[in-house]
């Protein structure tokens, strides 16, 4: 049973918040993030403001998941995720 677009969102969130965490985060969560995000921008449901936002945390995802040096991608993203965990947290 696929889960709504909502708890998806919650779990993006989820996973964002836990890049700022100061914890390691893992090409795992960069993996997650980018599934999670790829089904939502197929949701018909969201808006374009919500899939632009999307867009760009699936870019984050995916270089993320390919760069040699994930804590410094992390770092450089700092502002963004606080953004993009904000946001999320409004539209859900």
């Amino acid at each position: 049973m696929p889960i709504h677009y909502t708890d998806q969102l919650s779990l993006v969130k989820v996973l964002l918040e836990r890049q700022l965490s100061g914890s390691r985060g893992s090409v795992s969560e960069c993996e997650q993030i980018e599934r999670l995000v790829k089904s939502l921008l197929a949701n018909h449901v969201l808006d374009q403001r919500t899939k632009d936002i999307l867009t760009d945390i699936y870019e984050y995802g995916q270089k993320g998941k390919y760069t040699q040096k994930l804590d410094e991608h992390i770092e450089n993203h700092q502002d963004q995720l606080v953004q993009w965990v904000n946001e999320i947290g409004q539209f859900s």
